[in-house]
C-alpha cells in the first residue's frame, strides 16, 4: 500500500515497482524469476492479486496475467481485501484497513471471493482453480467460501503464522489435507534445533540446502508433497516505504539460482509442478503431518549470510 492509508498524497505502489521490479531498464520481479525458472525448465504458480486493479488500473493487472500466460506459467488467484477496502475509502466509504480474509464474516468472504473470481476470469481468460490468501489470512471458513465459488485448491495454511495472520484451527498441518471439501496444500515448514516455532520455506528467507534437506526428510517420512514460496518483490532490497532506494538483492537471486540447480540435479527424485495442473485424484491422503529438523549448521550459515546482506554497501 506504500503508506497510502496514512498519507493522502500517496497512492498504492505501481505494479512496475512491486510485481515487475523495474529498476532503470532492468526487471527484478516476475520477469527475472521466470528467467531463472526457465533456465532449468521449471514452471511456477503465480498467485496473482486482482483487487489492486481498483487502485492501479486493471490494464496493468491484465499485463501481469499476459506476462505469466505468455511465458507458459500458471496464474491462480490471490486476494488482499485491504486493496478493495482502500478503493471503497477513496469513493467516500468509511476506512477499513483490514487485510485478513478470515477475520471477515463468512458472507463477506463469500462475496469478496466471488468478486475476485469474476475479476480473475475477466482479466486472465479462465477461472481460477487455486487460491492463496493475502498474508496467509485464511481459515476453515474461507475454504467453505472457496468451495462455494468453485475453487478446488487452497495454499494459505502457514504453520509459522497460526494465531497471528493465519486463522486455521487445524494443527499441526505440514502436508495436504481435504478441509471443507477443498484440498489444502500448506506452505511447508521445518524446525531449527534450539529455536522456537517453525521456519517456512520462503526462498527469500532460507537457503537452498535447507529446502532440499527438508524435502528429502519429508520424503523419508512418507510425505509426497511440499510447497515453496517466493514473492515477486523478493529479488530486490526495498529500503523504503515507497520502495525508494531499491536495488537488486544479489544473495536472494543467487539463492533462487542455487535452488533451481539443486532441484534440476534431483529430477529423478523430486518433481516440480504447478497447482493449476494438479491431478487431485493422484494426491495421496492421508500423509504424515511431520515437521522435520534440518540441524543447526545450515541455518547458522544462512544467518551469517543474511547478516552480511543487511550491510548497506552490499
Amino acid at each position: 500500500m506504500g503508506g497510502a492509508w496514512r498519507n493522502p498524497d500517496y497512492a498504492p505502489l505501481p505494479l512496475d515497482s512491486t510485481i515487475f521490479g523495474k529498476l532503470n531498464s532492468e526487471y527484478y520481479g516476475i520477469p527475472l524469476l521466470m528467467d531463472i525458472l526457465d533456465e532449468h525448465g521449471f514452471r511456477a504458480t503465480f498467485f496473482t492479486e486482482v483487487f489492486c486493479g481498483y487502485n492501479v488500473g486493471f490494464d496493468d493487472v491484465e499485463r501481469v496475467f499476459r506476462c505469466i500466460n505468455d511465458r507458459g506459467h500458471d496464474a491462480q488467484l490471490h486476494l488482499h481485501p485491504v486493496q478493495r477496502f482502500y478503493s471503497d475509502f477513496r469513493r467516500g466509504m468509511p476506512p477499513r484497513e483490514r487485510d485478513l480474509m478470515f477475520e471477515l464474516p463468512l458472507d463477506e468472504q463469500r462475496a469478496l471471493i466471488a468478486e475476485g473470481v469474476a475479476l480473475f476470469r475477466q482479466l486472465c481468460g479462465k477461472s481460477p482453480r487455486a487460491y492463496r490468501a493475502g498474508c496467509y489470512g485464511a481459515s476453515e471458513a474461507t475454504l467453505t467460501a472457496l468451495r462455494e465459488n468453485g475453487i478446488q485448491i487452497d495454499s494459505s495454511y502457514n504453520l509459522a503464522s497460526l494465531d497471528a495472520s493465519c486463522g486455521f484451527t487445524e494443527r499441526p498441518l505440514n502436508a495436504p489435507l481435504v478441509i471443507n471439501g477443498v484440498y489444502e496444500f500448506p506452505l511447508t515448514v521445518f524446525r531449527v534445533p534450539g529455536v522456537a516455532g517453525y521456519k517456512p520455506m520462503e526462498v527469500s528467507a532460507v537457503a537452498a540446502g535447507e529446502m532440499i534437506g527438508t524435502i528429502r526428510s519429508l520424503k523419508q517420512a512418507g510425505c509426497r508433497d511440499a510447497v515453496l514460496s517466493l514473492h515477486s518483490f523478493s529479488l530486490m532490497k526495498n529500503l523504503g516505504l515507497r520502495h525508494e532506494n531499491t536495488r537488486p538483492d544479489r544473495i536472494v537471486i543467487q539463492r533462487l539460482r542455487n535452488l533451481c540447480a539443486a532441484l534440476s540435479e534431483a529430477r529423478d527424485e523430486i518433481e516440480v509442478g504447478v497447482m493449476g495442473e494438479l491431478d487431485l485424484s493422484s494426491v495421496v491422503l492421508p500423509q504424515p503431518q511431520t515437521v522435520p529438523s534440518v540441524g543447526w549448521l545450515k541455518p547458522a550459515a544462512r544467518k551469517l549470510t543474511q547478516a552480511a546482506n543487511r550491510l548497506p554497501w552490499l
